[in-house]
């Protein structure tokens, strides 16, 4: 076997089978993740390989330079696989990421012939089958930025990319939000999460970051548009402490508009 981007081996037969690279792409970043979405939905799957030792040493510096600019070139890539594997997904991909709506990524006529070629499936078997911790944007109650009545937003400030991060309040943006850690998903299984974890209250006061396991418990939130407040079966409502800078669990007490929820974008 031969190694993709010192990250996972690859057989070199079933590599061209798969239709190697994508040409279209520069350098590198983004062809890892292409080519796992190739993989899983064109009939392949990968393996977790116990007591396998992988090692990757950085240069100190790069031989080679990013055509002028390395944000450019890696966000190219990343569009370019997200236009030709998400479906419909492609919309909710944009409302995550707006400012990569309009950027030139060059013709993809090869890669949806490769993709018909191989008769691959949908991302919505993907999601269902591979990874169905992530909710496609039907699965949504609401998404977006997420406001208080006093204008401060829900802010992972990063702290969803790992398990045991906080959910913190910040400021919101006004107009088009590219901001990630100010995105948020309520599902209608009534699940309150960022890009990556589910938020778990544990019954107390602070909302840190998991893995979503699905039974509800410190991981159910529950919206009533009525009052739009967002609430948990202990009867505490969710709650922007602007001075405590953190969305927490408090009582629910009438006119308290740091209980008061309204959402960036809606499905209800």
């Amino acid at each position: 076997s031969s190694g993709i981007n010192a990250e996972w081996p690859l057989r070199p037969g079933y590599f061209k089978e798969l239709g190697e690279y994508d040409e279209g792409m520069g350098v590198w970043g983004g062809e890892n993740m292409e080519l796992s979405f190739r993989v899983w939905m064109c009939g392949g799957s990968m393996l977790f390989i116990p007591c396998s030792k992988v090692g990757h040493i950085f240069r100190p510096a790069h031989p080679y330079d990013f055509m002028g600019n390395n944000g450019d070139v890696v966000s190219k890539n990343y569009i370019r696989a997200a236009r030709v594997w998400f479906d419909d997904e492609l919309d909710f991909f944009f409302k995550i990421r707006p400012q990569f709506k309009d950027m030139e990524v060059g013709d993809l006529s090869e890669r949806f012939a490769l993709r018909e070629r191989l008769q691959c499936k949908s991302y919505a078997w993907f999601i269902k089958n591979v990874f169905p911790e992530l909710p496609l944007e039907r699965d949504l109650l609401a998404s977006g930025q997420f406001r208080t009545d006093e204008n401060r937003c829900m802010d992972t400030r990063g702290g969803d990319l790992s398990q045991g991060g906080e959910l913190h309040l910040g400021s919101c943006t006004d107009g088009v939000n590219s901001n990630s850690n100010r995105f948020m998903m309520l599902t209608k299984e009534h699940a309150l999460m960022g890009l990556n974890f589910c938020t778990d209250s544990g019954y107390a006061e602070s909302l840190q970051f998991h893995n979503c396991h699905g039974m509800g418990g410190g991981q159910r939130f529950v919206y009533d548009p009525a009052t739009r407040r967002i609430k948990q079966d202990t009867g505490k409502c969710l709650t922007g402490d602007m001075q405590k800078q953190k969305v927490i669990m408090d009582e629910c007490t009438d006119g308290n508009q740091a209980q008061l929820w309204t959402f960036e974008f809606t499905y209800f």
